[in-house]
């Protein structure tokens, strides 16, 4: 997996949850009630980038990829347009659980929320058995990734720099995870609950850390004072090319 430098903006993606985003990313729900023409635009916006990085030359291909995509991403805005209600307060007693350090209250705010998302399953199987049959397995993580905007390689490389000298086994119970929590995550409506999935399962893998002799606090820490110092030496080097 490619190694990037992390940046305060990436580090949102394991330092924070949910994670910062550009203000203009609202994840996969679709705007609601829309006319045919606007349905049709913000499909269209969100199936783009998709198809742009799969780049797939047969234009039947690309256009039963469209399709496909778009039939799902509807499936999903009408099933949120039903649950968001019931959802959303679910992720608030978990954050809150969270908070107070109450794992069970946590737990059983999870199990509330899988419990509600286990009606989505049928469709959720269905997409990815169809986009199976006109894609590769590499191909169907590309979706995959661009749906959760490359969270799992952003997050899987922020842990290589804030947790040195990682081996090759934890690097592997850390993407299993990370891909676990983008399975989960493609089901979300706003990009702040999809990173929510994705901080579920960071607490499994810094448990997991913790246990492997981490301290995962003061790593945080070090990395955070780290990124700070780097920071202000930037702004000193700009402000001294300036006089």
């Amino acid at each position: 997996m490619k190694q990037v430098i992390l940046t305060a903006a990436l580090a949102c993606a394991v330092l924070a949850g949910p994670v910062c985003l550009p203000a203009q990313t609202n994840g996969t729900v679709l705007p609601t009630p829309v006319d045919g023409d606007r349905l049709k635009a913000s499909l269209d916006k969100h199936i783009k980038p998709i198809l742009t990085a799969l780049h797939l030359a047969d234009a039947a291909q690309a256009a039963q990829v469209h399709d496909l995509v778009a039939a799902h991403l509807q499936a999903l805005n009408a099933w949120h347009a039903q649950h968001d209600a019931e959802i959303k307060p679910l992720w608030n007693e978990f954050n809150q659980a969270r908070g107070k350090q109450n794992e069970a209250g946590a737990d059983a705010a999870l199990a509330k929320i899988d419990g509600v998302y286990a009606s989505l399953k049928p469709e959720h199987e269905q997409f990815f058995t169809q986009l199976a049959t006109l894609l590769t397995p590499e191909q169907v993580e590309t979706v995959m990734d661009v749906l959760t905007i490359n969270k799992v390689r952003i997050t899987f490389n922020a842990y290589g720099q804030i947790f040195h000298g990682l081996t090759d086994a934890q690097n592997d119970f850390i993407l299993k995870n990370l891909k676990a929590a983008r399975e989960e995550a493609i089901d979300g409506g706003a990009m702040t609950e999809k990173s929510l999935f994705f901080k579920k399962y960071k607490i499994q893998i810094e448990a997991y850390l913790t246990a492997q002799g981490y301290d995962v606090k003061q790593a945080y820490r070090d990395f955070v004072a780290k990124q700070k110092a780097a920071k202000a030496a930037a702004e000193a080097g700009t402000a001294g090319q300036d006089k």
